[in-house]
């Protein structure tokens, strides 16, 4: 489908990103360096206690970057302990929101158009429509984003694939749809709404260097016509081409693994049916590398993904009980 134009730019993508851990360690050496100037300057301004200044040690460059280090280290070691004992935590008690994006009204506008693009570019069918949509909805409602209108396609394609966009447009292929059972559907389902929840796409679109002005031809927009509507349609066109839907760094995947795994267990559905999903999917790409589509591609590995599932369903047990 998409996925060779998406690898170019998922690594782009990517390499802008700084992963959590690297922003506690960058804060740990920017508080540590704080902490050694403010101890040299109380050291220096301490004229009245010529014994506190005889017993003083200087703060010099060398001390102060050890401080720093040491720091660092630590806050790395720690978050790396918390990664380790709880692949989910940095997402916990987590809040979504338009803030500091489009708003949702500009974002439902966005989706209809980066469909109407899809339209033009790929077969959508509406075999299997209906069996899409009643599980999509359904775990939709009990996703942390449940008043949004969700829209699920079906594309007909030969790949193990599926991908959402900005306000609730879902799509999912043919060949994907016939591998899952009805639960392991709504994992796939369930995991891409998630993506909608948090954001992700729409995030990504406007950080892209190229369409960081794409907001702007919204904002005042009542109805799009003329050379706005001329501007947005190339603009969309290229989203859809550069398969920008489908660009999700590996934090991304594993909040939409996180919050899926839930939003499917509140619908009802079992959860260790994202377990069993990713496991054909991990036999079917080994029998056929070429059949796996851009959402399982630079992502989180099959087997951690299925770790981190197991530990989180065994975690909502045990908080039931």
């Amino acid at each position: 489908m998409v996925i060779d134009e998406v690898g170019l730019k998922r690594k782009q993508n990517m390499s802008s990103r700084v992963p959590r851990t690297y922003r506690l360690t960058a804060f740990a050496f920017a508080f540590a360096l704080f902490i050694a100037s403010f101890s040299s300057a109380a050291a220096q301004g301490n004229g009245g206690s010529s014994v506190l200044q005889e017993k003083a040690e200087p703060v010099t460059v060398g001390s102060a970057i050890t401080s720093i280090l040491s720091a660092g280290e630590s806050a790395f070691t720690e978050a790396s302990r918390l990664l380790q004992s709880d692949p989910y935590w940095q997402f916990r008690g987590a809040s979504y929101s338009n803030s500091g994006l489009m708003n949702e009204q500009d974002e439902l506008k966005l989706g209809g158009q980066l469909h109407a693009e899809f339209g033009k570019r790929f077969t959508i069918v509406s075999e299997g429509q209906e069996r899409a949509n009643r599980i999509g909805q359904r775990v939709a409602r009990t996703s942390l984003r449940p008043g949004l209108t969700y829209r699920f396609h079906v594309i007909r394609d030969k790949e193990l694939n599926a991908f959402s966009g900005p306000g609730g447009h879902i799509y999912i292929t043919t060949a994907l749809m016939n591998l899952a059972n009805d639960e392991e559907l709504a994992s796939v389902l369930s995991h891409e709404v998630s993506h909608v929840v948090a954001r992700h796409s729409l995030k990504t679109i406007q950080q892209s260097q190229n369409l960081r002005g794409l907001a702007d031809l919204f904002g005042s927009v009542t109805g799009i016509a003329g050379a706005t509507a001329q501007e947005l349609g190339t603009a969309t066109a290229t989203i859809v081409a550069g398969g920008l839907l489908a660009v999700h760094n590996r934090e991304e995947e594993r909040e939409a693994d996180f919050l899926g795994v839930h939003a499917m267990a509140k619908a009802g559905y079992n959860p260790q049916a994202m377990v069993t999903m990713f496991q054909k999917i991990q036999r079917a790409g080994e029998k056929d590398e070429g059949i796996l589509g851009a959402v399982f591609a630079d992502h989180p590995g099959v087997n951690e993904r299925i770790e981190n599932t197991r530990y989180e369903i065994s975690r909502m047990r045990s908080t039931q009980n």
